[in-house]
């Protein structure tokens, strides 16, 4: 999912996903510009996973003005099951897991 701005209206549309793979551009520091601009925060993606009880969450879309590690920490501390995707990674996505292929 890219460009939601909001979290509410999807967790039916998700609940009990194997992997969420959801845009994160910005920090919760940043809320606000995110709003604005339609996009989602590390925090609200990771609410989202947790409130739809899916197994992972994969978060795509980081702006370039925060670091990989942040966005993740951020995420982390809501839903423990996060992982960041940087550009051409590959995943394997099974019953209830997420696994990085190698390159």
């Amino acid at each position: 999912m890219g460009d939601v701005s909001r979290i509410e209206n999807l967790v039916k549309h998700v609940y009990g996903a194997d992997t969420l793979v959801i845009e994160s551009t910005f920090l919760n520091e940043d809320a606000e510009m995110a709003k604005r601009f339609g996009h989602l925060t590390a925090h609200s993606a990771a609410t989202l996973a947790s409130k739809a009880d899916v197994k992972n969450l994969l978060l795509t879309h980081i702006s370039r003005r925060y670091r990989e590690r942040d966005i993740w920490a951020e995420a982390n501390e809501v839903f423990p099951n996060t992982r960041v995707a940087r550009d051409f990674d590959t995943f394997q996505i099974k019953r209830g897991e997420c696994i990085k292929l190698e390159k």
